[in-house]
């Protein structure tokens, strides 16, 4: 009687753990395929099934069960030694070196070959201000609508007609919301350049990352090619501005070791049709095809190993800054980042732009600060406001590097811009608008007639409204720039000894002695506003 309750209870165990593992198979779509370390580990549980549950059937004398014990025992240890070693190989020191120093496709270009910079088609909107223009637009779904779903996350960058744009899907707002409307209207889309956002509709798109059950994209595109190993699925839209789900399918080397990618899964929202695409194949309009996350991995790995296994020195061993930016290069969709050496130090050694359709690293050898050094530059510069600088992106400014970026408020909207010389980064313009403040950059730099100082001593006595006032940095040195009324330029440098000029506010009557080229050098008064 002990013997079959024993049984009973082994088989019972068993169907609970097999139980779990359906549901836990179907709500994470564990792709069946030997190179994904979730699914050995799911191997691993088969097995302790299958061997519970044949213990609960199989009984043996009393003087075999030793024998059956060490046999049990015997078994595990087979089961558990093929899955370490499955899990070691392919590492570099056991045979997978060339796979991980050779997976990062890297061409070194000049900075010469880097478009220069136009002021007037410039990327205005990060993600933060695309997620605020998008809830503004979101409203006019209608209260009825608006109560249902919700503005997606993603936000991906895509180029359209040559110009950037984010997009991101409506999503469904809940489980029980889903269960109600089944499909969601459309999607927002915003215009890098211009601020201007829409919502788009859409005929109702099902197969959503935010759909429950068989209309879950992820869970759909399992059933589809249960053996692939997906990445996150991309919203994007064709030229005709129709929307697609694109996923990636990784090429795994071995038990979860180094991974590219071999094509994409297309997929119509609406219908649910996918199609698959190699990468060579994949329609034009596509963007994203390689992730962030992996671009950053193959790039660290392929420098890691570039001088051999046992580089102590870290000899010319680099890895992308912390943070990136996305920019339109070669009329594709890129992110820009800085290039520094593993000692993480204050400077970088060169920065690149990688390419998200095909994966490949245009990278620029070339000296300079940090990103985070150039940021709390420029956000010196206005400190009197303080204004938080977004992660900057690299731009050609007449022949020289040049980080560009947005100043925020605390609401996250772009109030200034500024430009922060690379090799210099005390050299610092900024801003109402980018056109101002790229003026105020090439005065800095030398490439304008209208140097800030030109050297006339000749001075005569000026009243002004001061209408807009900035500070800037040259040098090292803090610069007062004062418009009045009229449009015309008045500077102070800081250095000099009248230091209540950091404190000149908009509105405020200045008295001065000017020189004929806009230079301040010394106050009369100054008669700030009520």
């Amino acid at each position: 009687m002990k013997k079959k309750n024993k049984g009973i209870y082994l088989i019972m165990m068993a169907i609970v753990l097999a139980i779990l593992l359906i549901f836990c198979q179907y709500m994470c779509c564990i792709p069946l395929n030997l190179h994904s370390p979730a699914f050995v580990i799911e191997l691993l549980f088969i097995a302790l099934i299958v061997f519970l549950f044949l213990g609960g059937f199989i009984t043996v004398p009393k003087e075999a069960r030793k024998r059956k014990f060490s046999a049990s025992i015997g078994i595990l240890s087979i089961i558990i030694s093929v899955f370490f070693i499955a899990v070691l190989i392919g590492t570099p020191y056991t045979g997978g070196l060339s796979n991980y120093r050779d997976q990062s496709p890297i061409r070194e270009i000049d900075f010469e070959q880097i478009e220069e910079f136009d002021p007037n088609q410039v990327q205005l909107v990060d993600k933060n201000t695309a997620v605020q223009l998008g809830d503004r637009v979101f409203g006019t779904l209608g209260s009825d609508e608006v109560s249902q779903y919700d503005v997606g996350d993603d936000w991906v960058q895509i180029v359209l007609n040559d110009s950037l744009f984010r997009v991101t899907p409506i999503d469904f707002g809940g489980m029980f919301k889903y269960l109600i409307t089944r499909t969601t209207p459309g999607y927002i889309m915003v215009d890098c350049e211009s601020g201007d956002a829409k919502l788009v509709r859409s005929e109702g798109m099902r197969y959503m990352t935010s759909a429950y059950f068989n209309d879950n994209l992820q869970r759909h595109l399992f059933f589809k090619d249960p053996t692939a190993i997906f990445g996150s699925p991309k919203f994007e839209l064709d030229d005709n501005q129709k929307p697609y789900w694109v996923t990636p399918v990784y090429d795994v080397t071995w038990v979860g070791k180094t991974r590219d990618i071999k094509g994409i899964y297309i997929t119509d929202p609406v219908s649910g049709k996918s199609d698959y695409y190699d990468n060579a194949s994949a329609p034009k309009w596509v963007d994203n095809i390689y992730p962030v996350s992996l671009v950053y991995t193959q790039f660290m790995q392929s420098k890691k190993y570039e001088n051999g296994l046992f580089n102590w020195s870290n000899k010319g061993v680099v890895e992308f800054t912390d943070d990136y930016a996305y920019v339109q290069f070669d009329h594709n969709v890129c992110i820009y980042t800085g290039v520094t050496s593993v000692g993480k130090d204050e400077s970088n050694v060169g920065f690149a732009y990688v390419n998200l359709r095909n994966g490949e690293v245009s990278y620029i050898r070339r000296a300079g600060a940090e990103e985070y050094s150039a940021r709390s530059s420029a956000e010196g510069a206005v400190q009197q406001y303080h204004y938080t600088a977004i992660f900057p992106s690299m731009v050609n400014v007449k022949g020289v590097p040049t980080y560009f970026m947005g100043l925020v408020d605390g609401a996250n909207l772009i109030k200034n811009y500024a430009f922060v010389s690379y090799e210099n980064y005390q050299t610092v313009a900024v801003g109402k608008t980018v056109e101002e403040a790229y003026n105020n950059y090439l005065k800095l730099i030398g490439e304008t007639d209208t140097p800030v100082d030109s050297g006339n001593s000749e001075t005569t006595l000026k009243h002004f409204t001061v209408d807009e006032v900035r500070i800037i940095v040259k040098d090292g040195n803090s610069i007062v720039l004062m418009k009045d009324s009229e449009g015309k330029i008045y500077w102070y440098d800081l250095s000099g000894s009248y230091y209540a000029a950091s404190f000149i506010h908009e509105g405020d009557l200045i008295s001065a002695n000017v020189t004929g080229e806009g230079k301040i050098t010394d106050f009369i008064s100054i008669t700030p506003v009520e």
